[in-house]
């Protein structure tokens, strides 16, 4: 468990996010407006999120924190009866029979077994906090069921192993925290409240949207990564534009510095079976960007 963390309490009328370190002394926030509590929540990183009330707002807001990683997991606390659910994101307590709420020591003692039981069965990414492929799966066949209309973004890092085998792996980790926050803020400046932000595996990330102008939104990704990609070389290699490293047949080789490769599929263009044919046409079109030399952003063109 890391050595803080921030729990989010949404009731009705007013939200409360509290900073715990790891000796449970905790520091209280009380925010009545929206606007205040997204700015409080752009410099907090809550590892769960705490609901009391079945509200419809209040279920919406935690949702779409989690979507867009600012929150691991939800943790909703609920009255007696009421049936669990069935999102892997959730943790439900249960009050007592006859309870309205739990006191403060109770409170935190739920929130602190919460903390583990997500941390160990939630399907996220230790290193970004994102969701992981089985949210991803569970959420593309939801859309696909419904019918819903979405654009789904596939990409990852360009000369990536290169640089991990000539900086390390702590700083090939630095690399994808840093492609992850970029998806991140893309989706929260143009996105909508719906989206889903993935961290697939290593360098790879997703991107479920409903943007009506989903290219923006990739410029955003990729205008972002570029501006940050040169602080992570150091001052000589940023300046020369690439590295050296052995190719895979032991060749000293030049890589560039790295870029994104982005490969969308929109939904409204192609009869998708499923997950699995999704993300097959994801990754051809990936592929062919990857081809391309720099950042580049590919749609697939095709139409049924």
């Amino acid at each position: 468990m890391a050595e803080t963390f921030a729990v989010l309490i949404v009731e009705s009328g007013k939200a409360q996010l509290t900073h715990f370190n790891i000796e449970l002394r905790g520091e209280t926030l009380w925010s009545t407006g929206t606007t205040e509590l997204a700015e409080r929540l752009a410099r907090a990183r809550p590892e769960l999120v705490a609901v009391t009330g079945e509200t419809d707002t209040a279920k919406a807001l935690a949702d779409q924190l989690r979507r867009l990683g600012v929150a691991q997991s939800i943790f909703l606390i609920t009255p007696a009866g009421e049936e669990p659910s069935s999102d892997p994101g959730q943790v439900r307590v249960t009050l007592p029979q006859g309870a309205k709420s739990l006191g403060p020591e109770a409170l935190l003692r739920h929130l602190m077994q919460a903390v583990l039981f997500a941390q160990a069965r939630t399907p996220v990414s230790a290193l970004t906090g994102l969701p992981g492929s089985p949210v991803l799966r569970q959420e593309v066949e939801r859309r696909l069921a419904a019918g819903e209309r979405f654009v789904f973004f596939y990409l990852d890092l360009d000369n990536f192993k290169p640089y991990n085998d000539v900086y390390g792996f702590g700083r090939g980790d630095i690399a994808i925290r840093l492609l992850g926050r970029e998806v991140v803020a893309a989706a929260k400046e143009f996105g909508t409240p719906s989206d889903l932000c993935v961290h697939i595996g290593g360098d790879d990330f997703a991107l479920v949207t409903t943007a009506s102008d989903h290219a923006q939104l990739a410029r955003r990704i990729i205008s972002g990564l570029a501006a940050q990609v040169p602080t992570l070389y150091s001052e000589e290699d940023a300046a020369r534009g690439y590295i050296e490293a052995p190719s895979r047949r032991g060749e000293p080789t030049r890589y560039p510095l790295m870029t994104v490769s982005i490969g969308g599929v929109n939904s409204a263009l192609r009869r998708i079976s499923g997950y699995l044919h999704l993300t097959e046409i994801a990754a051809e079109v990936k592929g062919y960007a990857k081809a391309l030399e720099g950042n580049q952003f590919v749609m697939d063109r095709r139409r049924d």
